[in-house]
C-alpha cells in the first residue's frame, strides 16, 4: 500500500474552507495550547478573505491581537485518505453591526465578533494508491 500526501493550492483551501462551517480553533492560554470546536464563515473584510467566528465576550478565546490556528479537515474512510486545512493568523476584533448581531444564537450570549486575519493558509491531501472495494467499517 503506498500513501501519497500532496499539498492543496490556495484556491483549493479556499474553497474547502468555504464549503464548512464547522472547524477547531487553537489558543495557547497560561502556557498550554488549549483546542476549541467553532462556527466559522469564511467572509470578506476590507477585501481580504478572514475567517469570522461568534464568541462568547471575554472567554479565552476573545483576545484581539492572539496568534492563533483555525483547522478544517474531511475523511474518505472508504479509500483510507482525507485533507486538512490550517490557517495561521491573528484574531482581531470586528465593530458591533445591528444588522448582523441579531440572530437566534443571542439567547447564548455569543455576541462576540472575531475574526481570523490569515497570515498563512497550507493545506494537504492524503491519498492512498491502492481503492478498495469495500468500506473498512462493515469489517470492524
Amino acid at each position: 500500500m503506498r500513501t501519497e500526501v500532496s499539498e492543496l493550492s490556495p484556491s483549493d483551501c479556499e474553497l474547502l474552507l468555504a464549503s464548512l462551517d464547522v472547524g477547531r480553533i487553537a489558543v495557547v492560554d497560561d502556557g498550554y495550547p488549549l483546542v476549541f470546536p467553532v462556527n466559522y464563515r469564511l467572509t470578506e473584510f476590507c477585501g481580504n478573505p478572514v475567517i469570522a467566528i461568534r464568541t462568547r465576550p471575554g472567554n479565552v478565546i476573545d483576545h484581539p491581537g492572539r496568534a492563533v490556528c483555525l483547522e478544517i479537515d474531511g475523511v474518505d474512510a472508504s479509500h483510507d485518505g482525507g485533507w486538512s486545512v490550517l490557517v495561521r493568523g491573528v484574531l482581531a476584533a470586528v465593530p458591533p453591526d445591528p444588522d448582523r448581531d441579531s440572530h437566534p444564537i443571542d439567547c447564548y450570549e455569543r455576541d462576540a465578533w472575531l475574526i481570523v486575519v490569515p497570515t498563512r493558509v497550507t493545506g494537504r491531501r492524503v491519498l492512498n494508491s491502492t481503492l478498495w472495494s469495500f468500506h473498512p467499517a462493515g469489517y470492524l
